[in-house]
């Protein structure tokens, strides 16, 4: 349960400099131009104790009258570091928020725990668990925001990360000065500092005589953010020294154009979309007549009605939409259990009918040797040497490490919450995803084979091989596996 500490008076902040004057008043107007918050609203803030936290509070406190809102103080523990170190953390936001005036809210979560659970990474599951406690926590004081400490320096990696990953134009963004709850429902999230750097925010909390705590959440940055950061940024800087703001600009450009596209969408989404509990249906040539652009946000808008408002759907799907199009009928495989299904009069999004498939119990792979499987053979080989450039014949056979796989191979179906590290991509993805992203039909799915290490999914066959199954240099001994489809009547 979160502890509340009592305010008490301010004392032992330093009189305000030229520069702490002048970044409150870019903030001010910041606030007020974007409307990031509004008279008579109460806000929690989030501070973690690291230097943009601490700034954010400052300077809201310094300008909570003037801008006619109520502040209260939220801090939350990871359980990532030492306790001392957290009982520092928190020390600091309660000895700073006290003399502030403001009362503080703490809380904990442990994230580990979490992460083992739900097979979720470290980052998801602190921001999981973060947001829960601040949704709880402003639920019972009855506040309408939560205020978040993100600086121009995050919507700048923002924007970069979104744009090395292929995403459209809404991934450009970044972050929003205001946006809604990422989690279904709950309070605004606001960001007044998004025109303030990070470079900034140190020198306002050294000219306020506070020392910033060892910001925790930067244990939580993903090996791709973390490069970006430290690699990536530094370098682009030497073509452009004022990089983020012109990746900031960018992702203001993209918020003006979404919002643009989002309005008209609304008049079309009004004017052709037909919907039951199940489905929503577009006329097929008022649909077709559409531009690009809108056509993709009225299919991602289907999607969210159906699936939930958190729900969506990637590049690919979108194309595949627009290939069906061309065609007089076809069908897409979309996520969340949906198609969407195009013939000559319409294009309906809807949930898949659920057909039975050949499910694989999980068994043991014969190693060497030959397994009988559902739908399937396995033939299985140990090579030594491997080959140092091993060449599979077709898309169902791979070569894996044999030392990195273990004993206790088993073969089975998918599983809800399967996840792997797919080679190449630096990153976990949900086995789920992979499929979606293969187009592979929903009734066929289970049937897919999945080969298993006693770590987890090693290769998805006829999908994505796990980088830790895969063959390195210095691997000493291989596993060969081929997977074929039986006969019919067999």
């Amino acid at each position: 349960m979160p502890r509340a500490e009592q305010p008490s008076t301010p004392e032992g902040l330093r009189p305000v400099t030229p520069f702490r004057k002048g970044l409150e008043t870019r903030v001010l107007r910041y606030v007020r131009r974007n409307r990031v918050l509004n008279p008579g609203e109460r806000m929690l803030v989030a501070v973690s104790g690291g230097q943009d936290s601490l700034t954010l509070l400052l300077v809201l406190a310094r300008l909570k009258e003037e801008l006619g809102i109520e502040l209260a103080v939220a801090h939350f523990d990871h359980m990532l570091r030492s306790r001392e170190e957290a009982r520092g953390d928190e020390a600091a936001v309660g000895g700073l928020a006290r003399a502030l005036g403001l009362t503080v809210a703490v809380g904990s979560g442990d994230v580990r725990a979490r992460a083992r659970r739900r097979r979720e990474s470290i980052e998801e599951a602190a921001r999981h668990l973060r947001f829960d406690f601040l949704r709880r926590e402003a639920r019972r004081l009855k506040a309408g925001v939560v205020v978040l400490g993100h600086t121009m320096d995050d919507r700048a990696e923002t924007v970069l990360m979104h744009l090395l990953r292929g995403s459209g134009l809404d991934g450009l963004i970044g972050l929003r000065p205001r946006s809604s709850w990422p989690f279904g429902r709950g309070p605004a999230l606001a960001r007044p500092l998004l025109e303030v750097s990070r470079a900034e925010t140190l020198r306002y909390c050294r000219g306020a005589g506070v020392t910033p705590r060892e910001d925790p959440t930067n244990l939580l940055l993903d090996a791709t953010r973390n490069r970006i950061r430290h690699e990536l940024l530094p370098t682009l800087r030497g073509f452009n020294p004022r990089l983020e703001e012109a990746l900031c600009r960018l992702g203001q450009a993209a918020a003006d154009t979404v919002d643009y596209l989002d309005d008209a969408a609304d008049a079309e989404w009004r004017s052709l979309a037909s919907l039951s509990s199940e489905s929503v249906t577009f006329g097929r040539q008022p649909f077709s007549s559409l531009a690009p652009a809108l056509r993709a946000r009225l299919l991602r808008r289907a999607v969210r009605r159906l699936a939930g408002p958190t729900a969506d759907v990637e590049a690919v799907h979108i194309v595949a939409v627009e290939e069906a199009l061309a065609k007089r009928r076809s069908s897409v495989s979309l996520p969340h259990g949906l198609t969407a299904s195009v013939s000559g009069r319409e294009v309906r999004i809807g949930s898949t009918p659920r057909r039975p498939s050949k499910t694989i119990a999980e068994m043991p792979l014969v190693v060497p040797g030959r397994t009988e499987l559902p739908g399937w053979v396995a033939v299985a080989e140990i090579v030594r040497p491997p080959p140092s450039e091993p060449r599979p014949r077709t898309r169902f056979e791979a070569w894996l490490d044999a030392d990195a796989i273990g004993p206790g191979v088993v073969v089975r179906s998918r599983r809800r919450g399967d996840r792997l590290r797919p080679l190449g991509l630096g990153g976990e993805k949900k086995l789920q995803d992979i499929l979606v992203d293969a187009k592979v039909p929903l009734e066929e799915r289970d049937s897919v084979p999945v080969v298993c290490a006693p770590w987890g999914v090693a290769w998805v066959v006829g999908q994505r091989m796990d980088e830790r199954a895969a063959l390195r240099e210095g691997s000493r001994c291989a596993l060969r596996l081929r997977f074929r489809r039986r006969r019919r009547g067999r």
